[in-house]
């Protein structure tokens, strides 16, 4: 588990709340991105990236640049100007309380997954109810911490099923001496973990009977994704939500839908991108 994530170092609760202060404070222009990857609610600010502009969320190698926000930002800028990180992107990410990332893999646009790079993670406000989603566990990341995320590595996919917001400040950060020090100390405290159970024929059978009634009523949206909520309540082994939505649509005679997802899976796993762990040549 350590692989995919870990918690790095411990952050002093004031300097949490510090941050959080500021963010309240600042007026944040959340957008909303990568709209296919999530069910709405996922929002995004950038704080550093290529061009300054805070509205510019498609993650490429750059020397980033402080954007338009970071000056209403000053304990922000400082947690991340002082932490000797070799920064790629850092943003703001904000989870709706409902809302859900979908099953997916990283760093497959622009080869990023060639140059040696992970993903921190500053949770700012959460609940226990806000987790991060792997194959076979759901990751609560708790405040007060440095997290570690290897979003190439493994599938994962995020939810906030609480009543308040998730806010979290990601790093996307180049890997250096800095870096690598934090990693030779990683740790995961197991109360962090939840294992998820093992979805049954049955459940999944009890999922086609609730995909086909609110089908029948014209929600075929609605439907599929209970299919892709799937992947965050249940251990779905090697398979993936979108194997489970095909196998659903093939049940049902419909091989465009089929055929639909099994694209959608090449592309939000990242099976046709050389060099990516996730490439499957054949899939090219």
């Amino acid at each position: 588990m350590l692989k995919y994530t870990s918690q790095l170092r411990e952050i002093p609760r004031d300097v949490v709340a510090g941050m959080l202060e500021d963010v309240a404070r600042a007026d944040i222009p959340w957008t909303e991105n990568y709209s296919r990857y999530q069910s709405g609610g996922w929002k995004t600010a950038a704080l550093y990236n290529a061009s300054g502009d805070s509205q510019e969320n498609d993650l490429a190698d750059c020397a980033p640049v402080p954007t338009e926000v970071v000056p209403r930002l000053p304990r922000v800028r400082a947690f991340v100007e002082g932490s000797g990180l070799k920064l790629m992107w850092v943003r703001l990410l904000r989870l709706d309380p409902g809302a859900f990332l979908w099953e997916h893999t990283d760093y497959g646009a622009h080869n990023l997954s060639r140059v040696p790079r992970l993903r921190l993670h500053v949770p700012l406000k959460t609940n226990p109810d806000a987790v991060i989603v792997v194959p076979s566990r759901s990751v609560h990341m708790k405040s007060g911490f440095l997290w570690k995320l290897s979003p190439h590595q493994t599938r994962h996919g995020a939810c906030n099923r609480g009543s308040e917001d998730r806010i979290h400040l990601i790093l996307d950060c180049y890997m250096n001496g800095t870096l690598e020090e934090l990693v030779s100390r990683e740790f995961l405290h197991p109360d962090a973990l939840r294992d998820k159970p093992t979805l049954s024929e049955e459940r999944f059978a009890e999922l086609c009977r609730a995909a086909d009634a609110l089908a029948s009523g014209g929600r075929q949206g609605a439907a599929e994704d209970l299919f892709r909520k799937a992947f965050h309540d249940h251990d779905l082994g090697s398979l993936s939500s979108y194997d489970l939505l095909a196998r659903y649509h093939e049940e049902r005679g419909d091989a465009a839908r089929r055929d639909h997802w099994l694209s959608e899976k090449i592309t939000f796993l990242n099976l046709n991108v050389p060099g990516h762990p996730f490439y499957q040549p054949a899939q090219a």
